[in-house]
């Protein structure tokens, strides 16, 4: 893989600069390694290469590299919401800025610090860091940064519902990248600017920003953006009651994530083709689209996953007459609740209620049963 081969390049570069004596090397090699740790979730080997990498220019004078590893540090923290920890490396980063002088440091370290306020809610000072952030950027005549830098203010308008700003700054962006011919950047821009959409109901352009998101994509080797680009369109189209153009986005979505043997992908794209095909009452089609997602939820060990897609094959067992099943499904996650210390689900609950109901009444279960139906899916 791309991070395996990185990984052991920056490995390889450590060691020589470490016997060869060259420090700013061997510490910058850290920083660099940290960087692919902290890309595959590696937290805890990130954080000991970033705080090594640290402690080696901090003790040659390299101020520059101090700040670098003290940002990678930072990230680390606040990707495993350690925020505390992260705003101390942010902070530490930003007290150093007076005596580096390079306008590209300057703004990634204001641009970490408005990504750690804006986890914590601090949005207006978040702001000014974004702020701090893109006129750095503007000095350093670095593009790439700014844009990004946009894209991630125009997140934080959303989250504070100031729509207008949120699409200005998006819509910058996404200028930006257009430009440079960047077509993963063209991507995540439209991406952010549907969710925008979506949150003003704005459905004809939330799908037209997807489909250039999606156009985009497939000229890209994001494929794991891609298929969940395609999932999203599916969504969109299954709520508007277009099923058929649905159930496509959805098969190539699966089709993507298949390819990639991503099974936690391929599973939540079956769990949303079993709700569409249960919409569309094709229940057969629903049942091993429900049962197929919960297998390959229970091979990655996602139990929320695996407790979907048993509420979906119950009601889909539920709807087809099939009570015996729908029980056993049932009792299956009322256990998977119980050890998880959860109360059951709307759909569990209601399925378990009217399978009660039959129960006690089986010498009209067919009428009843006509007259009852499972709790809806579409909440999966």
């Amino acid at each position: 893989s791309k991070h395996g081969e990185a990984e052991k390049a920056f490995m390889e570069a450590h060691e020589i600069h470490t016997r060869i004596g060259n420090h700013v090397g061997a510490a910058n090699a850290l920083v660099g390694l940290g960087e692919i740790y902290r890309a595959q979730s590696k937290h805890g080997e990130a954080e000991k290469a970033f705080m090594k990498a640290h402690e080696i220019h901090t003790r040659i004078g390299d101020h520059m590299g101090a700040v670098n590893a003290l940002n990678g540090l930072g990230g680390t923290y606040l990707a495993q919401s350690r925020n505390r920890e992260a705003e101390k490396a942010f902070n530490d980063a930003y007290n150093i800025l007076p005596l580096v002088g390079d306008p590209l440091t300057s703004g990634n370290t204001f641009r970490r610090l408005g990504m750690l306020h804006q986890d914590q809610c601090r949005y207006d000072e978040a702001e000014v860091s974004y702020r701090q952030a893109l006129a750095a950027y503007d000095r350093a005549d670095d593009a790439v940064s700014k844009s990004r830098t946009l894209s991630t203010l125009g997140r934080l308008y959303h989250a504070q519902d100031r729509y207008l700003e949120a699409e200005e700054a998006v819509a910058e962006a996404l200028g930006i990248w257009i430009s440079l011919g960047d077509e993963e950047g063209q991507a995540g821009a439209y991406l952010v600017l549907a969710d925008i959409f979506k949150s003003q109901s704005k459905h004809a352009e939330g799908i037209a920003a997807l489909i250039q998101a999606e156009a985009t994509l497939a000229r890209t080797s994001q494929d794991a953006v891609h298929a969940a680009t395609l999932d999203r369109l599916g969504d969109i189209h299954a709520e508007q009651g277009m099923y058929a153009d649905a159930e496509e986005y959805y098969r190539h979505a699966q089709a993507i994530f298949s390819s990639m043997e991503d099974a936690h992908g391929e599973a939540g794209v079956l769990l949303d083709l079993g709700v569409l095909y249960e919409r569309q009452s094709r229940r057969s089609e629903a049942e091993e689209c429900f049962a197929q997602a919960r297998v390959a939820f229970a091979i990655v060990a996602d139990e929320d996953g695996e407790a979907k897609a048993l509420d979906g094959l119950m009601a889909v067992y539920f709807n087809q007459g099939k009570f015996g099943d729908a029980k056993v499904a049932c009792m299956e996650a009322c256990e998977m609740y119980a050890q998880r210390g959860q109360s059951m689900s709307k759909i569990c609950a209601g399925v378990w209620e009217r399978l009660q109901r039959l129960e006690e009444h089986p010498l009209g279960s067919l009428l009843a049963h006509e007259a009852l139906r499972a709790p809806n899916v579409n909440g999966l």
